[in-house]
């Protein structure tokens, strides 16, 4: 029974090692944070990526580069709006979930989405909580940009080069 115990504690402790990091977005090991990969990419590329894996969502992108906002998009007859303004910041505040709330009110958007490779302070998590402004930071956006990634690449026909 003991040695059970013992087990399981061990094993309670390994889940949670495992775990923690990634129910926190944090890094569990070197190299594991997205932020530079995502940083060395030029900004229209990552725009295209963010756009195919918002259309992968089942959103239509209505505008890149808009005045209000970093994207426009469509789903459900309703208007969302992404902002990713603060990409290269190691943390955003909640000023960033604001201005897009802001920005929501303006336009009328039903939603919208602040986009970092960073990461979110805790009063940016406080002030979208209850709003329909969603934060996606660190690993999520990395995970968002490799499935475009392979969507994208898996769509182009591969044909010999001919000279």
């Amino acid at each position: 029974m003991i040695r059970a115990n013992a087990f399981l504690a061990r094993l309670r402790d390994l889940a949670d090692a495992i775990l923690w990091p990634i129910l926190n977005d944090e890094p569990s090991r070197a190299g594991s944070d997205p932020a530079p990969g995502i940083h060395a990419m030029k900004w229209p590329n990552v725009q295209l990526l963010l756009a195919e894996a918002f259309r992968l969502q089942g959103f239509l992108v209505k505008e890149i580069g808009s005045e209000s906002a970093d994207m426009v998009l469509l789903k459900d007859e309703g208007t969302y709006l992404v902002d990713c303004r603060h990409w290269y910041a190691p943390e955003v505040g909640a000023n960033a979930p604001g201005q897009l709330y802001g920005a929501m009110g303006r336009l009328g958007a039903k939603g919208g989405f602040v986009v970092t490779a960073g990461r979110f302070t805790p009063d940016a998590l406080e002030f979208a909580r209850g709003l329909n402004v969603e934060l996606i930071a660190g690993r999520e956006v990395g995970r968002m940009l490799e499935l475009a990634k392979e969507t994208i690449s898996g769509a182009l026909p591969i044909r010999p080069l001919t000279r």
